[in-house]
């Protein structure tokens, strides 16, 4: 059985040791996703702090044309 999920929001995890130097104002992208580009805050860099262990993701979202766009920065604890 196959199961479509049909969504217009996608995350990308981000290796934290690729972005160990990362600043405010530097921009990050998915691979094969260019035109979604971010542009990492100050708030951003807080969550990472507060949260050393847990998972970050650039978050993507589609729009009605089908195109993609940076739409943040998520963080996910493991509990």
């Amino acid at each position: 059985m196959v199961y479509e999920i049909g969504s217009s929001t996608m995350l990308f995890e981000i290796d934290r040791t690729a972005i160990v130097d990362i600043s405010v104002g530097d921009t990050v992208h998915a691979k094969g996703f260019h035109e979604a580009q971010y542009t990492w805050k100050q708030q951003d860099s807080q969550f990472m702090e507060s949260n050393p262990d847990a998972k970050v993701f650039l978050k993507l979202k589609r729009d009605a044309k089908g195109t993609y766009e940076a739409a943040g920065i998520t963080v996910i604890t493991e509990s």
